[in-house]
């Protein structure tokens, strides 16, 4: 899974901490959406035999851990495999198609992340 952290955002996160549950949901619709471009990266760079991996590339539901919330873009735990496509084995080179989706698609999920939570805020 690929982490991915936004900065220069604190003023707008306060503001959406003092909206309580409301401001829960933007940030939820938010990081969803992000998860969700994220996600058609991966897509585009998975390498296909079976089309099975690429049918199971998923975007959790929003996590929080210490109070920092988070979605989770990747194959889902039926798909081991992937992990040996990602970093390769002994007998197999490394396809890193998991680091080259989130790569490609970072910046337009921090924009979707700041257009959402705007939008949300009617701004």
């Amino acid at each position: 899974m690929a982490n991915m952290k936004l900065e220069g955002m604190e003023n707008l996160l306060n503001e959406i901490d003092k909206l309580g549950q409301k401001g829960s949901r933007i940030e939820n619709t938010a990081l969803k959406e992000a998860g969700n471009i994220v996600k058609e990266s991966i897509i585009k760079e998975v390498p296909v035999k079976t089309g099975k991996l690429k049918e199971n590339i998923t975007v959790s539901n929003v996590k929080s851990k210490d109070g920092v919330k988070k979605v989770e873009v990747g194959p889902g735990k039926d798909e081991y495999y992937a992990a040996f496509l990602e970093f390769g084995t002994t007998n197999m080179n490394a396809n890193p198609f998991i680091s080259r989706g989130y790569e490609n698609s970072k910046e337009e999920a921090e924009k979707v992340i700041v257009e959402e939570i705007k939008k949300g805020l009617g701004l």
